[in-house]
């Protein structure tokens, strides 16, 4: 009885002590279950950012636009800013912190005393360039967006696009989708230009924390050459190094692709494993294929430009270093493509030993899900990504072969599970029919 009641004591002990910390964490819990939402109220001291970014496909417009507001802060100086990408320039608007407001039941930002105001349904731009800016063009901008397209949770454990991650407080760079897909409607006047009513689709995401990786490729789309009216999707990619304790680091991707409303993830902390990574920084020219833990689904992404054509650049502000710096090399040219491919992976009985694919060797076909052009897409390839190569390349060489012999195991024993009960099942019924006439 002592034994149980000692046992009792320490199940009660340790409920308190949970219950205790989730009360006095409460704000920081709800972040990881908002994370739209701004952290920087958390922030009192040290180096944090915090940026949102819209991309903006317009179709009154040749060239994409991008909107990024945002804060940064040391312990010697805090302001916010908000940044435009356009026609391969960017302009640069920085405003006292005092300035900036957020909302914390909601996501909810405005800049420069409300003259500037972003979230889920608006976004309102009055940017003029003042000396001290890195501008050379004013913007008007009030714009609904509507008809968002979010990515689901997958548990209490898994929250938000980076999953567990999302838990750890120490995290360099915390990046998260809040819309794969959104409407435009609304007008934009640039410079002197005439104004403009406008009609588009649109992407939001956001990162926060003290710093951008110090390598990564980053891409999106969800506006395709051929994909019928009726039909949708949209494609969110991220590689980076990730630094850890001790001086460690280690790579890490997320990638989803929403194909109908169906949402297919490939991440690293779902165990997907990608395959032939291949980057060059100087021709932009990019291409991987990454396959989920169980080895159900394929998706191989290729970019695609004509040679004749040079794609240019915007270079944008990042975090670094403490502070914000011009070193963000983002494409968000119209001559530069992604080549998309889903498949799904069925499995034969028969293996194929003579054949140099290994999916065939293994007793794979394919049966392909979507095929398409993506158009009007957004690219960034920033630092010595041939790091992330090599990692990813001997972690494929490490995990592949047995993981798929092992997952091929299982799947197989699951069948003939599922089909020693169908047919026990089957027996069971037929003998109670017999009993009962």
């Amino acid at each position: 009885m002592l034994g149980l009641l000692s046992e009792r004591d320490v199940i009660v002990v340790s409920l308190l002590l949970v219950f205790s910390y989730a009360l006095s964490n409460y704000k920081s819990i709800q972040l990881v279950f908002h994370p739209d939402r701004y952290h920087g109220n958390q922030v009192s001291n040290g180096i944090f950012f915090e940026g949102w970014y819209y991309k903006l496909v317009l179709n009154e417009y040749e060239n994409t636009i991008v909107a990024i507001p945002g804060v940064s802060m040391n312990d010697d100086k805090r302001f916010s800013f908000i940044m435009i990408a356009y026609n391969n320039n960017s302009h640069y608007f920085r405003f006292p912190y005092e300035t900036f407001s957020s909302i914390e039941e909601q996501f909810l930002a405005t800049v420069d005393n409300e003259k500037n105001i972003f979230s889920y349904e608006k976004l309102i731009v009055n940017l003029q360039p003042n000396d001290e800016d890195d501008a050379s063009e004013s913007f008007q901008m009030n714009l609904t967006l509507s008809s968002h397209l979010s990515i689901p949770d997958l548990s209490v454990i898994a929250p938000a696009t980076m999953g567990p991650f999302t838990w750890i407080p120490t995290m360099q760079c915390y990046h998260h989708v809040l819309s794969m897909k959104y409407d435009i409607q609304g007008s934009i006047q640039i410079d002197q230009n005439e104004k403009l009513s406008v009609t588009g689709i649109g992407y939001l995401e956001k990162d926060w924390g003290y710093s951008f990786p110090s390598l990564w490729i980053w891409g999106q789309a969800n506006q395709w050459e051929n994909l019928p009216s009726t039909s949708s999707a949209s494609l969110f990619f991220s590689f980076a190094s990730i630094p850890w304790h001790f001086n460690i680091k280690f790579p890490g991707f997320l990638i989803v692709f929403e194909y109908n409303h169906q949402f297919y993830r490939f991440n690293s902390y779902l165990q997907s494993i990608i395959n032939n990574l291949s980057v060059n920084n100087e021709t932009n020219q990019l291409s991987f294929t990454v396959y989920d833990v169980l080895f159900q689904h394929k998706l191989h992404i290729s970019t695609y430009c004509d040679e004749s054509e040079y794609v240019s650049s915007a270079l944008l502000y990042g975090p670094r270093n403490g502070g914000m710096e011009k070193f963000v090399h983002e494409i968000l040219g119209r001559n530069i493509y992604f080549d998309v491919r889903l498949s799904k992976l069925i499995q034969n009985e028969t293996l194929n030993g003579d054949s140099d694919d290994p999916f065939v060797q293994h007793g794979y076909y394919e049966e392909i899900l979507f095929q398409e052009r993506a158009v009007s897409i957004a690219l960034e390839i920033t630092g010595d990504v041939n790091w992330l190569t090599e990692e990813l390349r001997k972690t494929y060489e490490n995990v592949y072969p047995w993981n798929f012999s092992l997952i091929r195991s299982l799947i197989q024993y699951y069948k003939l599970i599922i089909t020693r009960f169908s047919q026990h099942c089957n027996a069971s019924h037929s003998v109670l029919v017999v009993e009962h006439w």
